[in-house]
């Protein structure tokens, strides 16, 4: 399994770019899928630049409906004729409200309103809350925060109907999870209900298998202490053999689990590329 981030919110390489946003090309098998699209076109540029084609992708994840996730979805060429999955409800009018007290911002898919008229470049499927897209590649929704550090965090998610702002519990975000001879592979965009809770929806969802891999947005950028140290803890129960948080896990969290993890826990950032072995060994993944 090869794993490349096109979008990310760093970069260290000459030439190419960065956003607060997140894509992740995976290449597994005879399979490509891209997970996410980052906010803009950012993606496109960093693959060109590292002479990366992404015609003849087998599909599109957007794993929630937030602009950072799904934006740059209309920059892809348009004569793509994959399928791009996604809950239906990551079309609804997504907003964020300000801690201070300031006016909402929207923060939803930008394209949302063109969805039906053909301007959007390959084909929408939406999914359910647990599909296999692909043998042994599968999406997983219906998350909701069951571990209770998580269930605590402030949320200012909120949806907008009728003129009203209702509360979001961000329904529509969804894993991407791929079965390998090492056990299951994991790929969170922003886990907002809590990244130990999408992994214990893993576990109910797929009993007995193991997860050794984890790529994840952790949404913990302005989390304290003992709420980082909770989630470090949680983590540590899995025993996961790479671990690569990214996007809004934030930058002191990302430090704390590379020291807490060492070796397993990658740095990642717009460019970087990952070689994952088929097979357990003490080498750590190429990159």
């Amino acid at each position: 399994m090869k794993i490349t981030i096109l979008t990310e919110n760093t970069v260290s390489r000459r030439g190419l770019l960065a956003e607060h946003g997140l894509s992740v090309l995976i290449e597994a098998g005879n399979r490509r899928i891209l997970f996410d699209t980052g906010q803009s076109g950012v993606y496109l540029h960093n693959a060109k630049k590292l002479g990366i084609s992404l015609e003849g992708l087998d599909g599109i994840v957007l794993s929630h409906g937030h602009y950072d996730h799904t934006g740059g979805l209309p920059e892809f060429p348009a004569a793509a004729d994959c399928p791009v999955f996604l809950s239906e409800k990551a079309l609804e009018d997504k907003w964020c409200l300000e801690k201070n007290g300031g006016p909402a911002r929207c923060i939803g898919i930008p394209w949302r309103e063109e969805s039906g008229d053909g301007q959007i470049p390959g084909r929408l499927t939406f999914t359910a809350e647990k599909e296999e897209i692909f043998p042994d590649i599968y999406v997983l929704g219906g998350i909701t925060s069951t571990v209770l550090e998580e269930a605590a965090r402030d949320n200012l998610f909120r949806i907008r109907r009728d003129g009203q702002f209702i509360f979001d519990r961000m329904e529509d975000e969804q894993l991407l999870i791929l079965r390998t001879a090492r056990g299951l592979a994991v790929f969170a965009g922003c886990a907002h209900a809590g990244i130990l809770s999408c992994l214990e929806k893993v576990r109910t969802s797929f009993p007995g298998e193991k997860c050794f891999f984890l790529l994840a947005g952790m949404h913990l950028r302005g989390c304290g202490e003992e709420q980082v140290n909770a989630v470090i803890d949680g983590l540590k129960q899995y025993g996961f053999s790479i671990l690569i948080p990214l996007h809004c896990t934030g930058t002191l969290a990302t430090a704390r689990m590379r020291m807490a993890f060492g070796r397993s826990c990658l740095m990642a950032e717009a460019g970087k590329s990952f070689l994952i072995p088929e097979e357990e060994t003490e080498n750590r993944p190429r990159g």
